[in-house]
């Protein structure tokens, strides 16, 4: 028996607990519980139309707060900022706000594959790559699997399968974005996990005209110890559409990106 404690340790520490920076869990906060998420995503060395910009950063900082209604269903607000370093603009910008409704299909604990769906609406006002003020405004919906391998399994494996549109009336565009992320993570002990997560994306101008696509594979490392949570996670470009510097496309997608997630649950 002895040697079925690491796993019944990593059992423990896994539960319903999402490892990923990228990729969504399908549990729900408890009734009365709340959680706060912090998220920083760095990217790195985009072309913003006047060559590789080696120097550029950009950080996007996100708040997340959910607050459990029932045994299967939470609402999340979240609040966003941008900071950039790049040759034509530096500084903090705040950008939007999102509203999330999630709601559980089946508990990953329970069946042998988690479900849930969110459907999300989204104000945005400044541009990710640039800065630049705009109004644009969004509505995502997002499917997620779950499936933690049995009871006493270390690993875990999540899907986030989702579809968001959007609306720039500065320019009168609307823009149609298919996103797939996937991750796999190994509990090493009861406080710390390893894995990797991918994100492949694609989106269209006036839903038929392809505009870009890539993908970014990188590894994941997360820490837990009660209920607090951190996840750090380091995404390559591998590929994408159309390119510009080799394979990649360094104008829509940075060809590096770190996220560090933070998480609080009360």
């Amino acid at each position: 028996m002895r040697f079925l404690t690491p796993l019944l340790l990593s059992a423990a520490a896994f539960g319903c607990d999402n490892p990923f920076g990228y990729s969504y869990s399908a549990d729900t906060v408890k009734v009365g519980h709340y959680e706060f998420e912090q998220y920083i995503s760095s990217s790195f060395g985009r072309d913003l139309g006047a060559g590789y910009d080696g120097g550029y950063r950009g950080y996007t900082l996100k708040s997340e707060f959910e607050f459990g209604i029932s045994a299967n269903e939470q609402i999340e607000v979240e609040i966003n900022q941008l900071y950039l370093h790049s040759a034509g603009r530096k500084g903090l910008r705040f950008d939007g706000v999102n509203l999330e409704y999630r709601r559980m299909l089946a508990n990953p604990e329970k069946a042998d594959w988690g479900r849930a769906f969110t459907l999300e609406l989204g104000y945005s006002q400044a541009d990710s790559g640039s800065g630049d003020l705009r109004t644009r405004y969004a509505f995502e919906g997002k499917y997620i699997f779950q499936h933690n391998f049995g009871e006493n399994s270390p690993w875990m494996y999540i899907a986030n399968v989702s579809s968001e549109v959007t609306f720039t009336p500065n320019v009168s565009e609307s823009t149609f974005e298919l996103q797939l992320s996937q991750g796999l993570a190994y509990q090493l002990n009861k406080n710390w996990a390893v894995g990797l997560e991918c994100v492949a994306v694609a989106e269209w101008v006036e839903f038929n005209n392809f505009e870009e696509s890539a993908i970014l594979a990188g590894p994941m490392m997360n820490y837990r110890k009660d209920n607090f949570s951190a996840s750090l996670t380091v995404m390559a470009q591998l590929t994408g559409a159309p390119a510009n510097r080799g394979r990649l496309n360094v104008a829509e997608f940075s060809p590096m990106e770190v996220r560090l997630k933070v998480a609080w649950e009360f």
